[in-house]
């Protein structure tokens, strides 16, 4: 494969993400490199495999990495080995966009190459959640291989000002960072999904512990004498949720769970559009209060036209203005989030009117355009001082 490829790749994008897939973070994937094959083509795409179908543009070539291998660790090194024997192919490479540390550890040997560190997140704050025994050892190497890329690259971007601060307490320089926050587009009105009741409410997106799944499903039980059900569009396969259902049946509460899966993006759009808002309970933990997020549903949510019930995040502070074009509550209180909902169905024409504000929001200061725009002055800026 590498002797065969092209050797003028003038940019190169790389993620340890499967690319696409029904993540939030394969839609902000497809929007950044929309943008660098823009400015600097041809583009090289270096992501993990997914099981649809990889990006084929004129200006992108998208090689994606597999392997057998399960432990994460030594998956990550591969990758770095993978990413690094491409590089040294390239000949004509002036960017090199990436989007953790993984990928940014293969640039190490090519300080020519100008890089991007696009910061979503931190490994060593998040793996913790999925691997509760991982040692404190491994998470310190991990940490040194960020700060490494954090201190090393040309520039960063972030999403929040959340993250730009936990960004800036590992000594990084403020200057060097940007904050692009992330984008919605505007769906077309659609028609009502007839598979569904006539009103609803709607959480959308992955299951991971700090999505605050389980205190949504706990809500639940304080509002027994509400007869709207909770649509979840999972961005998980259906096996993947067979937790959080027994979860569901044990809080007696299954009854009131509609479970959808890996949906496209048009009928997630047509969803939520016609509910009557959307749930966004992420918890209050270090990967949401000290490394922050900036969460795709939210805005796509607003996008819709459909307020958000959301935590009292920092981060999501940063979108949401409380009773003005969403609600915030407590994190991690089921019955603060169940009020809230109760307050929202029993008062449909202000949750309405917020809907509207929502939308006039993401018009006025959360459009891809703008995030992309935003990005595309970063990569004139790294271009012009590549001289």
């Amino acid at each position: 494969m590498c002797r065969t490829m092209r050797t003028d790749y003038r940019s190169l994008y790389v993620a340890f993400d499967p690319h696409p897939s029904y993540k939030g973070a394969s839609t902000h994937i497809h929007h950044v490199i929309k943008t660098l094959s823009e400015a600097f083509s041809p583009m090289l795409l270096l992501t993990l495999k997914s099981n649809l179908d990889p990006v084929e543009t004129p200006n992108i070539e998208h090689l994606r990495f597999e392997t057998e291998e399960t432990n994460i660790l030594k998956r990550t090194t591969e990758f770095t080995h993978w990413v690094k024997s491409i590089i040294s192919l390239q000949h004509n490479l002036l960017i090199g966009h990436f989007r953790d540390c993984w990928s940014g550890l293969a640039f190490k040997e090519f300080p020519h190459v100008h890089t991007l560190f696009e910061v979503n997140g931190f490994p060593s704050i998040e793996l913790p959640y999925r691997f509760p025994d991982i040692a404190k050892e491994t998470l310190q190497k991990i940490e040194r291989a960020e700060n490494y890329c954090l201190h090393n690259a040309s520039a960063i971007i972030t999403p929040s000002s959340t993250t730009k601060y936990c960004i800036e307490k590992r000594s990084v320089n403020a200057s060097k960072i940007i904050v692009i926050p992330n984008g919605a587009e505007i769906p077309s009105p659609s028609l009502r999904d007839k598979e569904l009741p006539k009103n609803y409410m709607v959480y959308v997106g992955a299951l991971q512990p700090w999505q605050g799944v389980d205190v949504l499903l706990k809500s639940l039980r304080y509002l027994e004498d509400v007869d709207i059900p909770l649509v979840i569009c999972s961005s998980y396969a259906d096996h993947q949720a067979k937790p959080y259902r027994k979860f569901a049946e044990k809080l007696g509460v299954n009854n009131r769970v509609i479970w959808l899966h890996q949906l496209p993006k048009p009928r997630l759009n047509q969803i939520m559009q016609h509910a009557l808002f959307s749930v966004a309970p992420l918890t209050e933990c270090s990967r949401n209060i000290e490394q922050g997020c900036s969460p795709l549903k939210i805005l796509e949510s607003m996008a819709c036209g459909t307020p958000v019930i959301a935590s009292r995040l920092p981060a999501v502070m940063e979108i949401i203005s409380h009773n003005e074009d969403g609600v915030l509550c407590r994190p991690d209180r089921p019955a603060d989030l169940a009020r809230a909902i109760r307050i929202a169905m029993d008062y449909p024409e202000n949750t309405a009117r917020m809907g509207q504000q929502a939308l006039t929001k993401v018009k006025d200061h959360f459009t891809w355009q703008m995030a992309n725009q935003s990005l595309r002055n970063v990569y004139d800026t790294l271009f012009t001082f590549s001289f």
